[in-house]
Formats: structure tokens, sequence, C-alpha cells
């Protein structure tokens, strides 16, 4: 299940190109302002289910400036989806403290919210992206520390089939979940086609380090594809998200 929330800031608002950490230090406020427990199992235990989002969506005319996208209405779309239905409840309780909410200094005045139902039928369906998908590797065959994955390759790609590598993280990380979700191993199939003319990436700073003052950065990609498996899976792929990095803003999906 996931919530279609309609967010009223000042205006007007900016929506930062850099969005992620913003994003994820407002949706960890909001659930800590209605439940600090709830909150820190969301932020602290890497291995339990948690949520994802999507872009800041923006409503109405937008303006693109340096610092990122200026929406005139200061309106804007944000879905977030998870199967802890406490996870949403608390969201919304939190959000219902406004003024002590802000992304980058802009404060939140009201917002709305719906919940939607996790479709029945996904295997096979055509999807897009809601936010970009992060996929990484963490000790690429080039030496680096981290390796952003691309599901169609890079020319300066270390590994000899990067989207057959891309393919296989993100079914690991599938059945992470589902192993979180349902508390038993997936033995089913899945297959994911990522439709290469829709293919967009953009480079993020998720965090930054306080001895270095460097960041950590991601590329992440958006894109159109298709997906089969058992509906157990596909289920669990749009309600946590597809690929890493979830709860800040990645791999939040939708059908077309």
């Amino acid at each position: 299940m996931r919530l279609n929330l309609t967010l009223h800031f000042e205006r007007p608002f900016l929506i930062p190109y850099n969005y992620p950490r913003y994003l994820y230090s407002f949706l960890i406020h909001a659930i800590s302002l209605a439940d600090e427990e709830v909150a820190a199992r969301v932020h602290n235990n890497r291995r339990d289910i948690k949520f994802v989002a999507s872009k800041l969506l923006p409503v109405g005319e937008v303006k693109r400036t340096r610092g990122g996208l200026l929406v005139e209405s200061g309106t804007v779309r944000l879905y977030v989806g998870s199967v802890e239905g406490t996870i949403l409840s608390t969201l919304v309780e939190g959000l219902g403290y406004g003024g002590a909410l802000h992304v980058k200094g802009q404060k939140l005045l009201h917002f709305e919210a719906r919940l939607e139902k996790t479709p029945n039928h996904l295997s096979g369906k055509h999807f897009r992206t809601l936010s970009p998908v992060s996929v990484y590797h963490n000790s690429p065959p080039n030496g680096f520390r981290m390796w952003d994955l691309s599901p169609v390759g890079q020319p300066n790609s270390p590994f000899e089939n990067e989207p057959e590598v891309w393919k296989r993280l993100v079914f690991e990380n599938l059945r992470s979940k589902y192993m979180m979700v349902y508390g038993e191993s997936y033995k089913g199939d899945f297959e994911i086609e990522v439709f290469p003319g829709s293919l967009k990436s953009k480079m993020f700073r998720i965090k930054r380090y306080d001895k270095t003052g460097k960041y950590t950065k991601v590329r992440a990609w958006d894109f159109e594809f298709r997906m089969w498996g058992e509906e157990r899976l596909l289920r669990v792929a749009y309600d946590l998200g597809i690929g890493m990095r979830n709860a800040h803003g990645f791999g939040m999906i939708e059908v077309m």
C-alpha cells in the first residue's frame, strides 16, 4: 500500500536538485514527532521493513533555477509506500504537526493524504519509476570502494556484463525484502526488461561526512520497464521499491 500525499509549503517552494537527504530527513522527522521508537527502528535497523518514497513532484508552474525547481504554487505531491501500516499511519500523524516540519528551511503548512491499495496483478505490466533506481556494488573489480550500476551498462564499466550484474543485485535485494515481509525464502523466478530509450541518469549527493566534509555521491536511473515473477514478490517491489536506498527517495515504481 502507499500514501498519496499532497503537501502545501510556503510559496514559492524550491525542490532541491539534491533532494534525497532533505526528503529523508523530512520523513524521519515527521515519523519521530508521532512516535520516536518507530522512527528509530526505521532509521537504525538496516535489516527491517522500511518504506519507499517517490521524488517530490511539483504541482503547477515550475521554474528551473540554479538550486532546484521553483514551484510557484508551493504544492508538491509525494508518494510513500510500505507493507507496514504502522509506518504509514505514524507518518500521517507526524505530518499533522505541520509547522515543525520543513524541507531545507521551507515550512510545511498543511497536507492531504489518501491511502492507495497495491494492484493485484503486476506481472508483465508496463512500469515506470517515480524515483530513480539506485543499485551499487560494494567491491567492484576496478578496486573502487563502490560502483553505481546502470541497467544498460556504461562505457567505463569494470564489469564484463554490467546489466546482468544489475539484474542479479536487483533480484537479490528483492529476495531479501521478501524474506523480511513473509519470513520465508523466495523460490520462484524473476525477470526485468528495461527500455533503453527511456533511460535518464542523475548524480546525487546523499550524505555529508563531518570529519572530511565530503559527500557520498550516488548515480541513479529513471526508466520504463516490464517485470515478471510471482505476484507476492512483485507486490514487495511495488510496496518497498526496487534497488537500494529506498527510504531516501530511490526506487519507487508505478504501473503506467
